[in-house]
């Protein structure tokens, strides 16, 4: 029986505020040291994601832009089948989520009228300077392909109007720990759900985990046996309640490390 663990990056495998990964070191040695899948599902785009890919030595699939997209390396088990397609550089992508081109268009009916500003409005400069990303990372991160990260509704009945209209337009809203994103037709728990089927056919006693750290991260744990909610930088916890959801008392990428570590104490 094998452990897939599904993660989500700001704010859970790396810091808030310096992205810093090096506290979940001892878990992520462990992770390689058995074998098992640890599967990045994020909010950021592929161009983001794939650079830690490689810098962690992980040979999984990626879920990109909240679930939009997974992508995975052309030697993985789970690439299989005519809905796997080329992306390019070593990697297929399954589609789930609408292309950014008709989201934006989606968006353009109601984003004057509600006043949005989206990263398609913004430079490189301004997301770093949002982020704390370098100018680089800035770029990479505005690479969207299906999804578009928006700045947060300014009150309560700003983000009604704007979940309404979104609605309207055939769109979804999630809310991550920085900014609110417009997708269409993809989740991060539609993607996690796929995955684990995929696994599931290799090894029918899998056991899934998921670890995050935002409301955007609810679907994610629905989709998984062992739900994990790290706290936020001030220790608190986001507002996501579901059964049978730990709530781990340290933060980012410590309480990646400490929620992973035991797990594996646990039998599966």
């Amino acid at each position: 029986m094998g452990l897939v663990i599904f993660s989500d990056l700001d704010g859970t495998l790396l810091d808030h505020h310096t992205y810093s990964y090096q506290p979940a070191l001892p878990a992520l040695d462990e992770i390689k040291k058995r074998g098992l899948a640890l599967v990045l599902c994020s909010s950021k785009t592929r161009a983001e994601m794939i650079p830690l890919h490689a810098e962690l030595g992980l040979d999984a699939p990626i879920i990109a832009e909240n679930g939009g997209g997974v992508f995975a390396p052309e030697g993985n088990p789970v690439v299989k089948g005519e809905h796997w397609i080329e992306a390019g550089g070593g990697w297929k992508v399954l589609e789930i989520g609408l292309p950014i081109a008709e989201v934006r268009q989606r968006m353009a009916v109601f984003k004057d009228q509600l006043r949005l500003q989206g990263f398609s409005e913004m430079s490189d400069h301004e997301v770093a300077k949002l982020t704390g990303l370098s100018k680089e990372q800035a770029a990479q991160a505005r690479r969207r392909e299906f999804n578009e990260p928006i700045l947060p509704p300014a009150d309560q009945a700003a983000g009604e109007a704007l979940v309404r209209a979104a609605e309207e337009a055939g769109l979804q809203l999630t809310q991550g720990g920085r900014f609110w994103h417009l997708l269409g037709g993809g989740d991060k728990g539609k993607a996690v759900r796929l995955l684990s089927v995929l696994y599931a056919k290799r090894d029918p006693d899998l056991v899934t985990m998921a670890l995050g750290d935002a409301p955007n991260d609810l679907s994610m744990f629905q989709a998984v046996e062992r739900p994990v909610l790290v706290a936020r930088p001030d220790g608190s916890h986001a507002p996501v309640e579901l059964e049978g959801l730990t709530k781990e008392p340290l933060a980012g990428p410590a309480g990646f490390n400490h929620a992973v570590l035991a797990a594996l104490e646990r039998p599966l």
